[in-house]
């Protein structure tokens, strides 16, 4: 994996945030698109689903 110069921070206070986020990229995706677009957006989808995983656990 390529190390990004440049990165976003997004701090979420509850898993509906992520999963918002989450449907909004996965909307994006389309079999027109660029697969280099593809390929980074699946990589954003990966790491939204990991911090909803985890937001989940600690919601109560």
């Amino acid at each position: 994996m390529n190390t990004p110069i440049h990165a976003i921070n997004i701090d979420f206070s509850h898993s509906s945030e992520a999963k918002l986020l989450h449907r909004v990229i996965e909307n994006q995706m389309n079999p027109c698109n660029d697969p280099h677009e593809d390929n980074y957006l699946s990589a954003v989808l990966v790491q939204l689903e990991e911090s909803i995983e985890l937001l989940e656990s600690l919601e109560v």
